[in-house]
């Protein structure tokens, strides 16, 4: 219908739909992209801020935990405070004993390198009332009449006895690391006998300039601070700032939260995050501009790689489309009938180019699609021995970690009988962890894996579970999956106990060759809504082994429980969970009572 000047060959119009194809919907997506442009940036910024405050965040809170535990460790310690009580006494009824003092101090001082042995220099005090102190750091002639007559010291020996007093950055009192660092952050803590009077003081510090070398003020202008609670800075690169009110203190806000200001004719991003001890809180004050310029040249390499990608891939297209159209659109048709079962067909296909060689590898390909497919299955096989054995191993290493760590502190403070047994208890549990390669196990002797677990629970706080069982005598000698009751107690322990005391009940029973597991908790429960969304995740079958969903429940426990039971079983289980709000929740496991046969096959190939 066009005149004859105005028709186009096939290559021609091959390139304007390729133009059209191409250049619109990317100058559109351009234009999309720019307008939203800003929206971006502004979240990428915010979200960088949020990610270095995290980071610092987590160092110093690590820094004022150390503190808390040496300042924990002094008052507790038997052999510590009789020390301290025998020293007032002696003073009080003006008893000296240089020969006793000598001893004790070298008590004193030795635990005190002891416990701050693993940490951040930190520099440990223990005044008494008669002016004496021990120390963890070299012996220096403190000016103790000085110290005494501090204000932040003359407030710290007014609070009660198990309270921590903040006293913040201070002028260094300690003669010989003055030099090094001038400035110290000091939390104190009175030590008082039960008539309330006070036998001695324990002051805690760390170098100011140990928090403020993490502060990343790489950019021009940016500012990382540590504010006390009553907004002056504790901590800064700038050491002109220490001790001043921070100016911007009414823009931050209660919450972690991050919002843009005009600060000295600029526009700043001021960020914020709560430290964990103390009311501190961290804030940074970061020029908007500077921020965005690197996050911006990315996107302009972005984008500039994209268009010159783009424009590559047309005129290839071009200079190509004529030796691919054909016998691309023959290998589509071929292909088309073989996945509808006509495996005898073949392209016919060749050629000294790269389709003709497709052609002809294609070709081949159905030749060996028989054995491919046994070649598959194996690799499958595999791969589910992979996901079984990855899944298996999903433990919490900071569990063991803070078991190992109590117990050595125990045993560090005093001698105790009870120690024995929670050894035997870590023991067990970690040798069935540790040594056992069987996949699959009695149920006995998962039991026995629960309660050396709830045993070490109950080692880590004040309130004990009560672990209880009502197993018939069938049920003890079915196998199945190793580990798979102790992520269900964790959870009943940590969501439904709330960590504190309760009572677990396990019932087992066999019937018509099936398994019946219940676990029992008396914790908080859920209410309707949460119990319908675990019900639903716990209902719903993932569609394949490839695409299933890495954690469908809302833990990574109870989602390793569920990928590990279908792996095995496939379908042929279930799981199901009541709870009332108030009364406890129970889960509810109905198994096979054997073990499908590929996964005995499995194990057995694994043990020969």
């Amino acid at each position: 219908m066009l005149p004859r000047g105005w028709r186009l060959g096939f290559r021609n119009k091959l390139l304007v739909a390729s133009l059209l194809c191409l250049l619109l919907p990317a100058s559109i997506t351009l234009y999309i992209s720019n307008s939203y442009t800003e929206h971006i940036l502004r979240s990428q910024v915010i979200q960088n801020e949020r990610r270095s405050l995290e980071q610092e965040s987590l160092y110093i809170s690590n820094l004022f935990s150390n503190m808390v535990l040496v300042a924990n460790y002094i008052q507790f310690d038997p052999g510590i405070t009789l020390v301290l009580k025998e020293n007032w006494q002696r003073s009080k009824l003006h008893q000296p004993d240089t020969a006793r003092h000598i001893l004790d101090f070298k008590e004193v001082t030795d635990k005190l390198v002891s416990v701050t042995s693993m940490m951040e220099k930190t520099f440990v005090t223990v005044l008494t009332s008669d002016g004496q102190y021990y120390s963890n750091y070299s012996y220096a002639k403190l000016n103790v009449g000085a110290l005494l007559q501090q204000p932040w010291m003359e407030a710290a020996r007014k609070q009660p006895a198990f309270e921590l007093y903040w006293a913040g950055v201070i002028d260094n009192y300690i003669p010989t690391a003055a030099a090094g660092s001038p400035q110290v952050l000091t939390i104190a803590r009175n030590l008082k006998l039960s008539s309330s009077s006070t036998y001695a003081t324990v002051m805690i510090s760390i170098a100011e300039s140990r928090i403020s070398q993490i502060f990343n003020d790489s950019g021009k202008g940016q500012q990382t601070l540590l504010i006390a609670p009553d907004g002056t800075v504790t901590a800064a690169r700038d050491k002109s700032l220490l001790g001043q009110p921070f100016s911007l203190m009414a823009a931050v806000k209660p919450a972690a939260d991050s919002s843009f200001i005009d600060y000295r004719g600029e526009q700043y991003l001021l960020s914020s995050l709560e430290i964990p001890y103390g009311n501190y809180r961290i804030v940074s004050l970061s020029p908007y501009r500077e921020a965005v310029s690197r996050i911006s040249a990315t996107h302009r390499w972005s984008s500039a790689v994209q268009v010159v990608s783009g424009a590559f891939f047309l005129l290839i297209l071009v200079l190509l489309v004529r030796q691919f159209t054909k016998p691309v659109i023959r290998l589509d048709q071929v292909a088309a009938r073989v996945d509808r079962g006509e495996l005898g067909l073949r392209s016919g296909v060749r050629g000294y180019d790269e389709i003709g060689r497709l052609g002809k590898s294609f070709d081949h390909m159905l030749d060996r699609v028989e054995r491919m497919v046994l070649q598959i299955k194996e690799e499958q096989a595999q791969k589910r021995k992979a996901e079984l054995a990855m899944l298996q191993s999903q433990i919490n290493p900071h569990f063991l970690f803070n078991i190992l760590n109590s117990i050595r502190l125990r045993i560090m403070m005093r001698g105790d009988e009870e120690n024995a047994e929670l050894l035997s208890s870590l023991s067990r549990l970690l040798r069935m962890t540790i040594q056992q390669r069987d996949e699959y196990t009695t149920l006995h002797d998962e039991l026995h894996i629960v309660r050396s677990y709830v045993e070490l629970l109950n080692f880590r706080q004040s309130e004990e579970v009560a672990l209880d069982t009502d197993c018939t005598s069938e049920s003890l000698s079915v196998r199945i999956p190793r580990f798979l009751l102790q992520p269900v107690i964790e959870n009943a322990y940590i969501h439904g106990l709330r960590q504190a005391g309760g009572h677990i009940l396990i019932r087992t029973w066999t019937q018509d060759h099936r398994l019946f597991i219940e676990i029992e908790d008396n914790g908080q429960g859920m209410d309707e809504d949460t119990l319908s969304r675990l019900r639903a995740g716990l209902s719903s079958k993932p569609p394949g082994k490839e695409a299933m969903p890495p954690g469908r429940l809302a833990h990574i426990g109870m989602s390793n429980v569920y990928e590990r039971l279908y792996l095995t079983y496939g379908s042929a289980f279930q799981i199901t969970t009541d709870s009332r709000p108030g009364e406890g929740t129970t889960f509810r496991f109905v198994l096979p009572g054997q073990i499908p046969d590929q996964a005995k096959e499995k194990e057995r190939g694994r043990d020969v």
